[in-house]
């Protein structure tokens, strides 16, 4: 498995995206129907995911730059984000906001503890942000990572046709929506759409991670204070 993961990822992601560029169905992302073929091979044939990990490493470490690739637009949209970075970060701001609000009473109105509570409050910013904010607040990285990439992924599949359904059709306003809540996949789904979406996304995606880093363990520990 160690040697065929590389190629059999890039096969099933690329088979997967060229089905997606015919028929443009949000239920059929790439990046969605990709995970879950590859998570059916394993537990249809039993395989171990240490050697699959082991054999995709250059995928994953391709992550770090291409998360650094996502400020080319931003960069290229600078001058007109610059104009209009104070309602950007009052609506990035009040989207990290709500988010908290939701999601802590949520959990638990539905019988969550509070690691579970903490695990699941920092689920729409990006992965290496939300374990790290998840760990200090008392939460398990592990689960707030699975739940941040979920996120992801629904959000790259059916956050612009949401969007378009409400009548969101302004691309800044789509672009700060994607980034805001579906993060670095958002972003890349931005991305596709225009210059000017993945701009604003990008923007989103790092004031929302900082925001969120400034007001989740306050939130959090408001509702322990009276949940408790």
């Amino acid at each position: 498995m160690f040697w065929l993961a590389l190629p059999l990822t890039i096969l099933v992601y690329f088979g997967f995206k060229k089905l997606y560029s015919r028929l443009a169905w949000p239920c059929l992302n790439p990046v969605l129907l990709s995970m879950l073929s590859l998570i059916g091979l394993h537990l249809v044939f039993e395989l171990p995911y240490e050697p699959y990990a082991e054999g995709a490493y250059p995928l994953t470490w391709l992550l770090e730059p291409a998360v650094v690739a996502l400020a080319v637009p931003l960069y290229l949209q600078a001058s007109q984000i610059r104009k209009q970075l104070g309602p950007i970060l009052l609506a990035c701001s009040v989207g990290v906001t709500l988010s908290l609000l939701i999601v802590i009473p949520l959990a638990w109105a539905m019988g969550g503890d509070a690691a579970l509570m903490a695990s699941l409050a920092p689920q729409s910013v990006t992965t290496p942000v939300a374990m790290s904010i998840t760990d200090s607040i008392g939460g398990i990285p592990a689960l707030t990572a699975a739940v941040v990439i979920l996120v992801g992924i629904l959000g790259a599949a059916f956050g612009l046709p949401w969007l378009r359904l409400v009548g969101v059709t302004d691309p800044q306003a789509q672009g700060l929506a994607m980034g805001c809540a579906a993060h670095a996949l958002g972003t890349a789904r931005a991305i596709e759409q225009s210059e000017r979406h993945g701009a604003y996304s990008s923007l989103a995606l790092i004031l929302s991670a900082l925001l969120m880093a400034l007001i989740a363990p306050i939130i959090f520990s408001l509702y322990m204070l009276f949940l408790t």
